[in-house]
């Protein structure tokens, strides 16, 4: 009798320590995941604010440049037409850093991002000497490297990249 009630406490204990190592590692995983949520919105938040910084630092210079052109115009002094181009496409730049600093422009860049983590994994296969390689299937793999050609076997360089690079001996 001895060894059944000392088997039975020595499975009590076993089932007791994988618990509670079950229970630990649920807790560093959440404790993680945490820590990975609070870095993402700080670090999507002084995107945000270097937007905005840009707008006020690039938006007026733009306002300045704009007023003095308009300024001009208005005062009848000949101003030369190339000064439009910049006007016209800081425009269009500060219209960009504005949708993103103020409107929904982070919303649709990270729908875009979901999109491709959902259906172009493939895309951020690593190289097979990467540690982390193994994380990913065959199939991925097969996806991003077998329609990939190597830069230097592409013409015109083929004939020459290749041939300076030494060999590996087999």
């Amino acid at each position: 009798m001895g060894n059944s009630s000392s088997t039975n406490k020595d499975d009590k204990a076993a089932r007791f320590f994988e618990n509670a190592k079950k229970k630990f590692k649920a807790g560093v995983d959440q404790e993680i995941s945490h820590r990975m949520m609070i870095q993402r919105e700080v670090q999507m938040a002084v995107n945000i604010a270097k937007a905005r910084d840009n707008i006020h630092i690039f938006g007026s210079l733009w306002l300045t440049l704009t007023t003095g052109v308009v300024a001009a115009h208005l005062a009848k002094v000949s101003v030369p037409k190339s000064v439009g181009l910049p006007i016209v496409i800081g425009g269009v730049v500060l219209g960009n850093m504005a949708d993103f600093a103020y409107g929904n422009k982070l919303a649709r860049v990270n729908r875009e991002a979901e999109y491709i983590l959902e259906h172009e994994r493939a895309r951020f296969v690593p190289f097979p000497q990467a540690p982390f390689a193994r994380f990913y299937s065959s199939e991925e793999r097969a996806m991003l490297y077998d329609k990939a050609t190597a830069v230097g076997d592409l013409a015109p360089f083929s004939l020459i990249s290749r041939s300076f690079a030494p060999k590996k001996n087999d």
